[in-house]
């Protein structure tokens, strides 16, 4: 959840309730986030080191969403775990 903000960028609001699905970062349409997958440790990034590395909007990337991006929803095969689990 975000809380805007007079001129400036949205702020995360109640951070402790992330529960790290990642649906954030994946509906970012400028790749500006990343969600570090510790939930239950509160981390603290630097915007410039996750730019370096391509860690911004990586989540986003991996799967395929965005502009001029291959979707991979067909090699993910989630789906067959779930089917065993029935």
């Amino acid at each position: 959840m975000f809380d805007r903000v007079a001129d400036a960028p949205p702020t995360i609001a109640r951070q402790s309730d992330c529960q790290t699905c990642y649906m954030c970062e994946l509906y970012c349409p400028v790749d500006a986030l990343y969600v570090a997958p510790e939930s239950d440790v509160k981390t603290s990034v630097n915007e410039a080191e996750l730019a370096e590395v391509g860690l911004l909007g990586s989540y986003r990337e991996n799967i395929g969403w965005g502009h001029k991006r291959t979707s991979t929803a067909k090699a993910d095969q989630t789906f067959q775990i779930l089917k065993q689990m029935k």
